[in-house]
């Protein structure tokens, strides 16, 4: 039997993901107590190995508790791609919520009329896609984002209402409605991004 693929990154407790909309939180307790409390959670809140549970994520969005003993192999693929996947599908969840009230604020603080907005996985690289019907899509992974990245990446797709392209106008009405200049905040922006953005788009393949 081929073995797992090891992981790109590894998610542990150095793992410090705390913005506006999610809080990851880790707390290190005696591995009979982790034990007996999984009896009473459902199988999709814990991790099971040889019978015991071994770990334990409960979520109370925005925040995220993940339970682990001293004995936790965090080097363990099975445990790595239980984390990832179960903390993608919280964080997912999140951004259901989240993303399209942020939308609706922005419209309404605008007075603009859109298409609707669509929470889902886009190509890597893509933060925001608006179609020609002024439907917004956004990817779950932005909710992990700074707040003030949060509301440029939505104010960018909205100045797309007016401008289907990338030229001169777009970049002035965006900047109309940022209330700075929009090129310049584009710039600073990717570059703040850049160190998280490669482990952000890894905890939500």
């Amino acid at each position: 039997m081929e073995s797992m693929k090891q992981p790109e990154f590894i998610i542990n407790p150095s793992l410090r993901l705390r913005t506006a909309h999610i809080n990851v939180a880790w707390h290190q307790v005696d591995g009979g107590i982790i034990d007996r409390e999984g009896e009473y959670l459902c199988a999709s809140c814990r991790y099971i190995v040889d019978g015991h549970t071994v770990m334990i994520i409960v979520a109370d969005l925005p925040q995220i508790d993940i339970i682990y003993s001293p004995s936790t192999d965090f080097n363990d693929t099975g445990i790595q791609e239980w984390l990832r996947v179960t903390l993608r599908d919280h964080i997912t969840a999140q951004a259901e919520k989240v993303l399209p009230e942020r939308v609706r604020y922005w419209l309404e603080n605008k007075r603009l009329a859109g298409g609707g907005v669509v929470i889902k996985r886009l190509p890597k690289n893509v933060l925001g896609q608006c179609t020609y019907d002024n439907v917004i899509y956004l990817p779950p992974m932005l909710v992990i984002f700074r707040s003030d990245w949060i509301d440029g990446v939505i104010l960018h797709e909205i100045a797309h209402f007016r401008h289907k392209h990338h030229r001169k106008p777009f970049w002035d009405h965006l900047s109309v409605l940022l209330g700075e200049d929009a090129r310049h905040k584009d710039a600073k922006t990717d570059i703040c991004l850049a160190p998280y953005f490669p482990y952000y788009c890894f905890l939500m393949k």
